[in-house]
């Protein structure tokens, strides 16, 4: 119908032409006709209808003047303007059929949209009207008014506008705007079903169009120029809506420099309303990106330079942030136009940062390693070398810092003869360098990232494991170990242990060690042959339960013995993680062994079994000797005892009469009958001091002779054993010497038995020097000991007698004693809990010294047990030392 309109406006147009058009020459083509009329070239073919509704009468009053003149000319001009009239109508037609869309147009009077939409007009291709239509209802009715159904199918749909920032308005409030305020819009809404409608609203004149364009029906015509021209739009469109929508802040700048346009990334950025308030008030996100874009400018007029950038660090909402600048002259709005992006490379800055400090820390703990490690970049260039890589090499540092290839540094050190020899070195060289090339899984390839370790014989003597791996970065790492020292800690090792093995194997005592899992990790041959086990039976580390059955079948009454040392084999309790000595294990064939056990550090045991059965036989045989020896010294002492009580009885009688026949009591004597009553009391008196000593050593052997202890001061005992000497002294011709300081103190002694002790030294030291000698006693005091001595300058002791000089019975030499002198002084020496030394060279003299405590002998006892407690033993031997010490105390 509406078709029909446009004619009779045309028809309409033509007839008020008529008279102009036959003044003028008549055109002889249909264009001609068109460009005669050159005015409806510019007439919007949107405006057809409603120029047709306007003539429409005055087109039936020309028609009606053409009837009434009649005239067959002005008919013939008529029916030409008419044609082309017609033509240029479907020409316009043909373009608007052409449109991948619709064209709404409103020339009503605007009201209020939320009571409808008014009185628009649909124009456009069938093929765009049926396509957009399937956006609305569907109501089969839609048809009868297309323009509602379609305008309420997309209003309430959102308007993706290019400037709009925060919320975004729907169509129905844009098209209000653009009715109402004549406020222009394009962008795009999207549908439920996800498809795209572009629309544009326009003013035109004094109505108002609404542009929907469906991108599908677009697809007709691309082949076309028609449609490259609108896909190049498109594709402009889509790139715009593209770099608006990217989260990188995007900008334009003018020739000026100034901004003309943002994207809405730049106005979130900089925390404007929108891209206009940017641009008027020219808000840059730094000043640093005007300075870049001066720089920019500068550098493109210069040098031709296409593009710029720099990085900038920034504050953004309160955050730091790092950006990298672009800004590029865009050629293509002018040469002094300049487009800029700026993207925020904060977490690529951070992570080169971190990963800087990590190299750093890497480097610095590879620095600290004693192994040399190299690191070649992906160029085969040295990147890292530590300084046990220079010294491992011996190359100078100046060398080091050319970065010289991984090739070029192997070539060096061949040169300085510092590789192993090779047969074909360029062969072996290129195995060192494959990891560059080769790709990881590479099927000719086994290599995976890393190449296994190889050994180096430098010509040197040193021997390198070197190991190659690819590097997190690219490249290849290298680490020289010097395992040198290693291989011979290793060959010492393994020969140690052949000798601890072979030790093992020689002991008498069988030993085995179990493990802390309790299975037996090492024998020696004893164990072996003492329990007759078979090397079947030991292989595969046997568990201990295992080998107690097998020893239980080989020990009479030991099942409960065997259970206790499996027991603390196996336990972990600290109770039985103490060493156990001394238990006896009695075997079905006699012999009779003793097993200790002792925890190891690292949870092993240490069992060790020893056959004490020939010591057990020697024990009895030297038991029974002993107890015969024993028995014999009895009855020797019983005898010496008895004997000497027998004698001295007689002596006694003897000594008694003979001082009386000396005195003459009885009568006179002759000078014959003095000499002989003197020489039998001299005889009489030493054969009693002879049998008095006998009898304090048998009181010593018996344990009866006891000590009367008192505090003796050694000053006036040195003096008086020297006053008893000094007549010995003057009949032998010996000079007498006492040695002795006033305040030396005293000591808690039995006077009488050190005077006894004295009396016999000085006896012995007269008797070995000849006259004219020499005899000192002397004292002296050393801390909590007295030291009493007895020197002369006789002919001195030789070493074979001084071995045996204090034993009883011993004496040698003319002149000398039975030999019980220095035996008692020695005995008395030691009741008193002190020893004695003898020093003597022959021909120089001989020196006695007896060492006694200052305390008395139950002090000095207690002294040593204290001593003896306080030194650092296991504790048996602590307690065993700590008994013996009590026991000679009590003693």
């Amino acid at each position: 119908m509406w078709r029909s309109a446009l004619r009779f406006s045309a028809a309409g147009i033509a007839l008020c032409a008529a008279p102009a058009m036959a003044a003028a020459p008549a055109p002889t083509t249909v264009v001609e006709a068109a460009e005669a009329t050159g005015f409806l070239s510019a007439i919007d073919p949107t405006l057809f209808v409603t120029i047709g509704s306007v003539f429409f009468a005055l087109a039936a009053g020309a028609w009606a003047l053409r009837v009434s003149m009649a005239s067959r000319s002005a008919t013939v001009d008529w029916s030409r303007s008419l044609g082309q009239l017609e033509a240029k109508f479907e020409k316009s037609e043909s373009i608007l059929a052409s449109h991948p869309g619709l064209v709404i147009v409103w020339d009503d009077a605007y009201d209020e949209i939320d009571r409808g939409w008014g009185k628009p007009r649909v124009l456009g291709g069938p093929a765009a009207l049926a396509s957009l239509l399937t956006f609305a209802s569907d109501d089969p009715t839609a048809f009868l008014n297309p323009a509602d159904s379609l305008l309420d199918a997309l209003g309430s749909l959102p308007m993706d506008d290019d400037q709009t920032t925060g919320r975004v308005p729907t169509l129905k409030e844009k098209v209000r705007d653009l009715r109402s305020h004549g406020i222009a819009f394009s962008g795009s809404v999207v549908t439920d079903e996800g498809r795209s409608i572009e629309c544009d609203g326009r003013v035109a004149g004094d109505q108002v169009t609404l542009w929907l364009t469906d991108p599908a029906v677009r697809l007709a015509d691309e082949t076309g120029v028609l449609g490259q021209a609108r896909d190049k739009a498109a594709d402009l469109h889509g790139a715009l809506n593209q770099l608006n929508s990217a989260p990188l802040a995007a900008w334009r700048r003018g020739p000026d420099l100034k901004l003309e346009w943002v994207n809405r990334a730049y106005v979130e950025m900089v925390e404007a309303i929108n891209m206009a308030e940017v641009v008027e008030e020219q808000i840059e996100i730094d000043p640093a990106f005007r300075e870049l874009a001066e720089k920019a400018k500068r550098e493109t007029v210069r040098t031709g330079r296409r593009a710029l950038d720099g990085v900038v660090k920034v504050n953004v909402k309160g955050q730091r942030r790092v950006l990298r600048v672009i800004e590029t002259p865009l050629h293509g709005a002018g040469e002094a136009s300049f487009g800029g992006v700026a993207v925020d490379i904060t977490r690529q800055e951070k992570a080169q940062t971190d990963l800087e400090r990590n190299q750093a820390a890497h480097r610095k703990t590879l620095d600290q390693l004693s192994e040399a490690v190299a690191v070649f970049n992906g160029a085969q260039q040295l990147a890292y070398y530590n300084q046990a890589f220079v010294d491992l090499w011996q190359i100078d540092d100046a060398d080091l810092r050319d970065r010289p290839s991984h090739g070029e540094l192997l070539d060096r050190l061949r040169h300085a003869n510092k590789l192993p020899a090779q047969a074909d070195f360029s062969a072996w060289k290129g195995k060192q360098l494959r990891l560059y090339t080769e790709e990881y899984g590479d099927a000719a390839s086994s290599v995976e990232g890393e190449t296994p370790d190889e050994t180096w014989n430098l010509p040197e003597g040193k021997t390198l494991r070197v190991r190659q791996q690819r590097h997190a970065l690219g490249g290849v790492s290298v680490l020289f170990d010097n395992i040198t020292e290693t291989l011979e800690l290793q060959s010492r090792y393994q020969t140690q242990i052949g000798v601890q093995r072979a030790t093992l194997n020689n002991l008498a005592e069988a030993v085995a060690v179990f493990g802390a899992d309790g299975r037996l990790a090492l024998f020696n041959q004893s164990f072996e042959s003492t329990w007759g086990l078979t090397r079947e039976q030991l292989s595969g580390q046997p568990h201990v339960s295992q080998l107690q059955d097998i020893m239980a079948t080989k020990a009479s009454k030991a099942e409960e013995q065997l259970s206790e040392i499996r027991g603390r084999i196996v336990s972990f309790a600290p109770e039985d993680r103490v060493p156990h000595l001394g238990e006896e294990i009695v075997l079905r064939d006699g012999h009779i062994l003793v097993c200790s056990t002792s925890p190891l550090p690292d949870g092993a045991t240490l069992v060790t079994f020893l056959d004490i059965t020939d010591s057990r036989e020697r024990q009895k045989e030297l038991e029974v000797r002993n107890q015969i020896l024993e028995e014999a010294d009895r009855i020797k002492s019983r005898f010496v005892d008895h004997i000497s009580y027998q004698l001295r009885n007689p002596l006694n009688t003897i000594i008694g009469f003979t001082e009386m026949l000396e005195s003459e009591m009885v009568g006179s004597l002759n000078e014959r009958q003095k000499d002989y009553a003197s020489t039998i009391l001299t005889a009489s008196t030493h054969l009693l001091d002879l049998i008095n000593d006998i009898i304090d050593l048998a009181a010593i052997d018996a344990g009866r002779l006891g000590l009367d202890m008192g505090e003796t001061d050694v000053r006036e005992l040195i003096e008086s054993a020297a006053t008893f000497a000094s007549l010995k002294a003057e009949d032998s011709q010996i000079i007498l010497k006492v040695d002795c300081p006033d305040d030396i103190g005293t000591i808690h002694a039995d006077e009488r038995r050190l005077k006894q002790v004295l009396f016999n030294l000085l006896a012995n030291g007269f008797a070995f020097t000849e006259a004219g000698g020499h005899v000192t006693v002397g004292a002296k005091r050393e801390g909590n000991a007295v030291s009493i001595w007895v020197e002369d300058t006789g002919r001195g002791v030789s070493p074979e007698d001084q071995a045996t000089i204090f034993d009883r019975f011993e004496s040698s030499g003319p002149g000398a004693g039975a030999g019980l002198g220095l035996a008692l002084v020695n005995s008395y020496v030691e009741l008193h809990g002190g020893f004695v030394r003898l020093s003597s060279q022959e021909g120089e003299g001989t020196r006695v010294t007896c060492h006694l405590p200052v305390a008395g002998p139950l002090e000095r006892f207690r002294q040593l047990e204290e001593a003896a407690a306080s030194l650092s033993f296991d504790d048996d031997a602590e307690e065993h030392m700590q008994t013996a010490a009590r026991k000679v105390a009590a003693e």
